[in-house]
C-alpha cells in the first residue's frame, strides 16, 4: 500500500496529464503535505509514508459508515438518495423531504428493491450503493432530506436544480460586448482609476452601438492599505465589493451634497494607495451624512444586518488599526470571534464606530449602484475568481473551510511554463460539503444579484484544483478533487433564479470531463482568437465553437498589439522561461502568423489609413464577429492598440500587473471621436453580429 494509493482514495490526484500530453507526477513530500492538510477533515492522521496503510483502512471505514452523503441532488425534480450499505443487508427505508417552500414529500420501500452498484469490500465485507428515487414535482431549491434505514438515520441537503443554467447557448442569437477592467476607466471625475460612474458611461456607449455586454475583471473587496494586495484575483472577500469603485458623484447627489473633486490623473501606473486615500476621506464624510438621516440610517442598518455587513466592517476596521493581516492580530481579535450582527456588537468587540460606519455605508451604496446597472439592454459580464487572499475576511471568519497549508494555482502550461502559485488557500472539499455549501452559495448569489452573465474563473476548479504545498515550487503540486455535479447544481439553480447566464473559463489544462459537463448544464465556453490565428498564407483563423464567448485575448494573454510586437515572447525570455534558441523559433513562428493574417485580410477593411498592425487587428476582430460564436467580446485595449498586458501570469512585482489604465476608452465607441482603426473594428463587429 503506497502513499499515492491513500492520496487517490482521499480525493487527491498526485499524477496528471500535462498540457503536452505527458504523464506528470509530484514529489512524495507534496503528497504527504496535501494529506496532512486534508487529514483533519478526513478523520485520518498521517505523519509518515508508513502511516498510509492504517490511514486508508480508517478512510474506507468512515466512507461506508456514512450511509447517505451530506448532499444529494435532484436534477429537474428527480431526487436520488444513495444508500451505502452492506450488499447482503435488507431493510425498510424511509425518506422525508421538506422543501424550501414548506412542502412535504415522503417515500418508502425495501433496500432489496433497489439495484446495487459501486461495489467495494471494506473490511472484507461486500458493500454497495442502492439508490432511491423520489419525484419532487419540479420543486427547485434547497430542501431538507431526512432518511432512515440500515439501523441509521440522518439528514442531508438536497439541491434541486434545473439541468441547464439560465439562457444557455444554443439559441443562435449573436451578441457582442466589450471588455475593460473598471480600474482602467479613469476620468476627470473618478481620478486616476475608474469607478461605477465611468462603468455606467461605458454601458451607455455600448448600448448606443447595439452591444449587449460589458465584461470586466472582479470588482471585489481589496486590501489597499496594510496589508496591500490589489490584484482582482486575490480579493479581501468574495462576499463584498471594492469601495474604491464607488461612484462618489452619484452618492453625493443622492445625499444632496456637492461631489468631491478628484485629484488630477497622474501619469504612469495607478497608485491604489493614493487613489483610495482621497476616496476613503470622501466615503467617511458621506457615511456621517447618510447616517444622520434616521430613516436612511434605519434602512442601512437593516440591510447591513441581512448581509452580515457589520461583521465584515468590524473585520476591516480592526485590520486598519492593526495594519497587518489577521494572522498577526492579538488573540482576542483573531480566534473564536462570535458573529457580530449589529453595530453595537461590533463596537463592543473593539472596532471603531466611525470605521464600521464607513465600510457599511460603502457596501450598501456599492450594492445599490451595481443593482441600478442591471435590467437594461446591456448586462454586466462579471468574473467570479477562484478564491481569496490568505488574509481575507472569510478565511478569518470561516477558516475551517480552508486548507491554509496549501495554495491554489495552475500546473505548467503554454501560458506560463513555470506553473503558477496564486497564494490563495483552497477550500476543503470535505468541509465545504459538510457545511452544505453555504459559503459557495453566498459567493454565487452575491455576484448574480448584479450580473447579466457570470464568468466562472478557472472552471476546472469545480472539478479539481491544482494545489501547491507552502514552500514548494509551483511545478510540485497535486490536484484536489471536488464534487462537480453538486457545485454545478448550485450554479444552475442560482443562475435560473437570478436570470443570469453562466460562462466557464476552460483554458489551460482541462480534464476530459469538464467541457461535456459544461455543455450538459448550459455553460458557455471561452474561445481565445489569438491561439487560432493562421500559420500559413491561405489559411483562415480557427473558428470559435457556437457555444462560446469569443475574444481575441484575455487579461492573462498579450493584447493584440502586444502579440503583434512579440511582447509575450520578450516576457518569457526575460523571466527565464525560454532560451535564445526557443525565442528565435517563437519569433519566426510569430512572423509567419502575422504574414498569414495580413494575407487573410479583406481589402475593403484596409481603406487607405490603416497600418499593418491596425489592419490585422480589424481583420481578426471582424473574423470573430462573423464567426459562429454566439457572444463576441472586443477588448478596448485592442482598439487602442496598447501593447502592455493587464497581467503576466506567474508574476507579481516583476510586471506592472493590474495597474494600467485603458487609454482613450471614452472615445473608443464614438464614431465621431474614435480612431480609424477602432471605428473600423466596431463597424465590422456591428455588421458581423447582424449577419
Amino acid at each position: 500500500m503506497s502513499l499515492r494509493d491513500l492520496a487517490r482514495a482521499a480525493g487527491i490526484d498526485p499524477d496528471y496529464t500535462s498540457w503536452q500530453g505527458k504523464r506528470t507526477s509530484c514529489s512524495d513530500e507534496a503528497v504527504l503535505r496535501a494529506l496532512r492538510a486534508l487529514g483533519p477533515d478526513l478523520g485520518i492522521a498521517i505523519e509518515r509514508p508508513e502511516d498510509a496503510r492504517a490511514a486508508l483502512a480508517t478512510l474506507e471505514r468512515h466512507k461506508w459508515l456514512q450511509i447517505v452523503p451530506p448532499v444529494v441532488l435532484a436534477w429537474d425534480g428527480a431526487l436520488v438518495v444513495p444508500f451505502s450499505v452492506p450488499a447482503e443487508f435488507d431493510d425498510d427505508y424511509e425518506i422525508e423531504v421538506t422543501t424550501e417552500g414548506g412542502g412535504l414529500v415522503r417515500a418508502r420501500g425495501r433496500l432489496f428493491d433497489l439495484p446495487g452498484d459501486s461495489h467495494a469490500w471494506p473490511g472484507g465485507v461486500v458493500h454497495c450503493v442502492r439508490r432511491a428515487r423520489v419525484w419532487l414535482e419540479g420543486e427547485l431549491g434547497y430542501h431538507t432530506v431526512k432518511w432512515r434505514t440500515a439501523g441509521g438515520e440522518g439528514e442531508a441537503l438536497a439541491v434541486a436544480a434545473p439541468a441547464k443554467a439560465f439562457d444557455p447557448p444554443g439559441t443562435g442569437r449573436k451578441r457582442w460586448g466589450v471588455f475593460a477592467p473598471v480600474y482602467g476607466l479613469a476620468s476627470a471625475a473618478s481620478g486616476s482609476s475608474g469607478d461605477l460612474g465611468t462603468l455606467r458611461s461605458l454601458f451607455e456607449a455600448v448600448e448606443r452601438r447595439g452591444g449587449r455586454y460589458v465584461a470586466t475583471l472582479p470588482i471585489l473587496a481589496a486590501f489597499l492599505g496594510e496589508p496591500y494586495a490589489y490584484s482582482p484575483y486575490s480579493p479581501a472577500s468574495r462576499l463584498y465589493w471594492n469601495e474604491l469603485y464607488l461612484d462618489l458623484g452619484a452618492l453625493a447627489a443622492e445625499l444632496g451634497v456637492p461631489a468631491p473633486a478628484a485629484p488630477p490623473i497622474t501619469p504612469g501606473l495607478i497608485d491604489y494607495r493614493e487613489q483610495y486615500k482621497w476616496r476613503r476621506a470622501a466615503i467617511d464624510t458621506f457615511a456621517d451624512i447618510a447616517l444622520a438621516n434616521p430613516t436612511r440610517a434605519a434602512a442601512i442598518a437593516d440591510w447591513a444586518t441581512q448581509h452580515d455587513a457589520y461583521d465584515y466592517a468590524a473585520f476591516r476596521a480592526i485590520g486598519e488599526v492593526q495594519r497587518t493581516g489577521w494572522r498577526s492580530w492579538p488573540q482576542p481579535f483573531r480566534d473564536d470571534v462570535p458573529m457580530l450582527h449589529t453595530r453595537a456588537q461590533a463596537i463592543a468587540f473593539g472596532a471603531e464606530g466611525a470605521r464600521i460606519d464607513s465600510h457599511v455605508v460603502a457596501q450598501w451604496a456599492m450594492q445599490r449602484q451595481l443593482e441600478a446597472l442591471r435590467g437594461g439592454k446591456v448586462g454586466l459580464y462579471l468574473d467570479l475568481p477562484v478564491g481569496v487572499n490568505c488574509d481575507a475576511y472569510e478565511v478569518w471568519r470561516s477558516r475551517k473551510l480552508f486548507l491554509l497549508d496549501l495554495a491554489a494555482g495552475a500546473p505548467p502550461d503554454a501560458l506560463f511554463l513555470g506553473g503558477q502559485d496564486w497564494g490563495l488557500p483552497p477550500l476543503s472539499p470535505i468541509a465545504l460539503r459538510r457545511d452544505r455549501y453555504r459559503y459557495f452559495i453566498a459567493c454565487v448569489r452575491h455576484h448574480l444579484r448584479v450580473a447579466g452573465m457570470l464568468r466562472i474563473d478557472h472552471v476546472m476548479g469545480l472539478f479539481r484544483l491544482y494545489c501547491v504545498p507552502n514552500g514548494h515550487p509551483a511545478t510540485d503540486g497535486v490536484y484536489i478533487r471536488y464534487e462537480p455535479q453538486e457545485l454545478l447544481a448550485i450554479l444552475t439553480l442560482e443562475s435560473s433564479r437570478a436570470k443570469c447566464s453562466l460562462a466557464g473559463e476552460d483554458l489551460g489544462t482541462v480534464p476530459e470531463g469538464v467541457r461535456p459537463a459544461m455543455a450538459a448544464h448550459g455553460l458557455y465556453r471561452l474561445h481565445v482568437g489569438q491561439w487560432g490565428f493562421p500559420d500559413r498564407a491561405g489559411d483562415s483563423p480557427k473558428p470559435a465553437a457556437p457555444e462560446s464567448v469569443a475574444s481575441l485575448n484575455t487579461h492573462d494573454t498579450p493584447t493584440f498589439a502586444g502579440w503583434w510586437r512579440g511582447a509575450d515572447i520578450e516576457d518569457k525570455r526575460d523571466l527565464g522561461l525560454i532560451n535564445a534558441e526557443q525565442e528565435l523559433a517563437d519569433r519566426v513562428e510569430r512572423d509567419r502568423q502575422k504574414a498569414a493574417l495580413l494575407t487573410f485580410a479583406r481589402a475593403d477593411l484596409a481603406g487607405e489609413v490603416l497600418t499593418n498592425v491596425e489592419l490585422a487587428m480589424v481583420t481578426a476582430t471582424a473574423d470573430l464577429a462573423i464567426g459562429p460564436a454566439e457572444i463576441a467580446l472586443v477588448a478596448l485595449d485592442d482598439l487602442a492598440l496598447d501593447p502592455v498586458p493587464h497581467n503576466v501570469p506567474g508574476t507579481v512585482d516583476q510586471r506592472p500587473n493590474w495597474r494600467r489604465r485603458v487609454e482613450g476608452w471614452a472615445d473608443a465607441l464614438d464614431p465621431e471621436r474614435a480612431s480609424p482603426a477602432a471605428n473600423a473594428a466596431i463597424a465590422a463587429v456591428v455588421a458581423g453580429r447582424k449577419s
